[in-house]
């Protein structure tokens, strides 16, 4: 083997190739250090996409295909209801975020990125508009069903915003930015001086929540990254800062779930905070917060993601002992998967600002190990909601499903990336 050259392959579970270079010669040798130039020189898709492609197949062929216009189900098995069983706004744009995500993932793998962009495209764009009304004459918006006089929660809208400006950057089609810009007018109707700020959580309603300020933020600082319009930094700056003064706890750094006034009718009354805290409400303030730090490098912000970053990994991960991967490490408890998925958002934003891949390792290996335990159901290969396995579930949400399928795409780019 005179200075002749050997690629080895090797797979493992958590990193799709690993390329080694044997030679005598050693000013040859020169050790692939990440997936991604070993996996893109062959065209090789990275473990987690492929793994996130078997689920998108899965539920388009479970919630989609052949539902009544084309809109995804709530539930597989299907059950008749409301819509025909139709799923709403919530749990829609849960599998347009799944969707959002793996397009991304797909990025330098033009099977893929051609498999995505042919069927899905413009499939799930007119899925989702169907939504869209102006009720009661006012602002364009997605509402909760189809039709013109369904209601209008301005979360829901938040979170398809940000999945339209993230397509906006990917492709640079002006038709998501419109989409996106259309959702932020909507949030605008629900902002006022009362309270001193924070955004609604719904038309009509009192309060003002994490869930609908927190990821309003996140929005207006992707729309600043897309477009350089000062107004939405200037947002993003406020809506952040009004959450972090009202909703989070001093205590812990994790964040509260709303605020109202004692005396809906007297703006001077006092200011009463619902404290029970989820997963997804202290990671958005993590995005808004990590996003902001990147736009303006004020170290206040970096402080701020790093401080809600540890509070929720200690708080929403539990030890775990994988027979199946043949390690212990931090899993993520039992609890509500799609709030864990727009949690992973924010461990991921200051991941790439800190190197620190602690928490993106803990996602990393609990779902690795989801994927390969009883927690995936092979027949049908969706997940089930607790991820540690050994439990019996009959009927998968697609809000879950598209939240998983969310992650594993998340983890499958990051793995494109060799980070």
């Amino acid at each position: 083997m005179k200075n002749s050259t050997c690629t080895i392959l090797l797979a493992f579970l958590l990193y799709s190739l690993v390329f080694v270079s044997c030679s005598k010669d050693t000013s040859k040798l020169s050790p692939t250090n990440t997936a991604l130039n070993a996996a893109n020189s062959l065209k090789v898709a990275p473990i987690f996409l492929k793994r996130a492609d078997t689920l998108f197949s899965s539920i388009t062929e479970l919630y989609l295909n052949g539902m009544p216009r084309d809109i995804w189900s709530t539930n597989y098995p299907r059950t008749d209801g409301y819509w025909d069983g139709a799923a709403v706004i919530w749990g829609h744009g849960a599998a347009f975020s799944g969707y959002t995500a793996i397009k991304e993932a797909a990025e330098g793998f033009p099977d893929y990125k051609s498999k995505y962009e042919s069927n899905y495209d413009n499939r799930l764009l007119t899925a989702i508009d169907q939504f869209r009304n102006t009720r009661n004459g006012g602002a364009e918006a997605y509402a909760v069903y189809p039709g013109e006089g369904d209601e209008r929660y301005f979360d829901d809208n938040i979170w398809v915003g940000i999945d339209m400006v993230d397509l906006y950057m990917l492709t640079n089609d002006s038709k998501y930015l419109d989409r996106a810009k259309l959702v932020w007018n909507f949030i605008l109707t629900g902002t006022d001086d009362i309270m001193g700020g924070g955004v609604y959580w719904k038309e009509g309603l009192k309060s003002k929540h994490t869930c609908s300020t927190a990821p309003a933020a996140v929005l207006a600082a992707k729309l600043y990254e897309a477009t350089q319009e000062t107004p939405y930094l200037q947002s993003a700056k406020d809506l952040y800062a009004w959450c972090k003064e009202t909703l989070q706890d001093p205590n812990d750094y994790l964040y509260w779930d709303n605020a109202r006034l004692a005396d809906e009718n007297d703006p001077n009354s006092e200011i009463l905070i619902a404290k029970e805290k989820y997963s997804y409400n202290s990671g958005q303030p993590m995005q808004a917060a990590s996003l902001l730090y990147k736009i303006t490098h004020e170290a206040q912000y970096l402080t701020d993601a790093q401080n809600i970053a540890g509070a929720a990994y200690n708080k929403w991960f539990i030890p775990f002992n994988s027979a199946v991967l043949g390690e212990s490490f931090q899993i993520l408890e039992p609890g509500h998967v799609w709030f864990q998925a727009i949690m992973f958002r924010g461990f991921i934003e200051l991941y790439k600002l800190n190197n620190d891949r602690t928490y993106v390792t803990a996602y990393e290996k609990t779902l690795t190990h989801a994927w390969l335990s009883d927690c995936r159901n092979p027949g049908i290969n969706l997940l089930n909601g607790d991820f540690r396995g050994g439990t019996t579930q009959t009927s998968w949400e697609i809000l879950h499903e598209g939240a998983c399928l969310e992650m594993l795409a998340r983890l499958a780019a990051l793995e494109r990336d060799g980070l």
